[in-house]
């Protein structure tokens, strides 16, 4: 994250750097050091004022709820999660979909902090993606090129660190002619493209590029290298 954060001009390469070298970004770690807070809060200034989920996105400034549904648009709203925070947190919605029968006393969210601390979640999905492999199925793995919550850098980290054999190097995949991302393929099944202009929901900021990128998965054909196919 903070390696992308820097690339892109968003976070200093000082503050990244002091990052790697002072913090335990461990899952187990518990206290930092002076250096590594520094580099924290100095991070936390600079990402305040931008959407890290899509570093380019603009902001949601008038979170007022519309009386009637907005008209589809091929340009996300920056306020939907206002709205989909406030309908499913509706009693007649939840009632109708069979949530909250307990009836809670906070509300759905989308990252809730109610449980602080998960106990059974897996440091890495390595072990399990080479499971997956190793029985014959496809894996595809794919990143908004825009997300800086899960940015295509740790992606590609992650990927390295399988070590696997490169099959097709890397490229640009097409869409209706336009670059729709890029993508690299790895022996024994694995799959990783990026989709271009897209944030961490992909679907939501790329509709088209992301149905692209299923179609072929679906198929069991590779991301189209020409301009020629869709």
């Amino acid at each position: 994250m903070y390696d992308f954060l820097a690339s892109h001009a968003i976070i200093s390469d000082q503050a990244a750097h002091d990052i790697n070298k002072f913090c335990d970004l461990s899952s187990s770690a518990s206290n930092q050091t002076s250096e590594c807070n520094a580099a924290v809060d100095e991070i936390g200034k600079d990402i305040a004022f931008i959407d890290v989920y899509n570093i380019y996105a603009p902001l949601c400034n008038n979170p007022n709820l519309t009386t009637q549904p907005k008209k589809n648009s091929v340009v996300i709203d920056p306020c939907s999660d206002n709205y989909v925070y406030a309908y499913l947190n509706r009693g007649d919605v939840q009632e109708a979909i069979h949530a909250n029968v307990t009836k809670l006393k906070y509300d759905w969210e989308p990252c809730s902090d109610i449980i602080s601390k998960w106990e059974d979640s897996p440091s890495t999905v390595i072990p399990l993606l080479h499971e997956f492999l190793n029985s014959g199925l496809r894996v595809w793995i794919f990143s908004g090129d825009i997300d800086g919550r899960v940015p295509v850098t740790s992606t590609k980290y992650s990927i390295n660190k399988m070590k696997l054999p490169i099959q097709t190097t890397w490229h640009p995949w097409f869409i209706y002619g336009e670059v729709g991302g890029y993508t690299q393929v790895y022996k024994g099944g694995l799959t990783f493209a990026t989709v271009r202009e897209a944030g961490h929901q992909v679907p939501s900021y790329q509709p088209a590029r992301a149905l692209s990128l299923i179609k072929h998965f679906l198929d069991g054909t590779p991301l189209p290298n020409t301009k020629r196919y869709d």
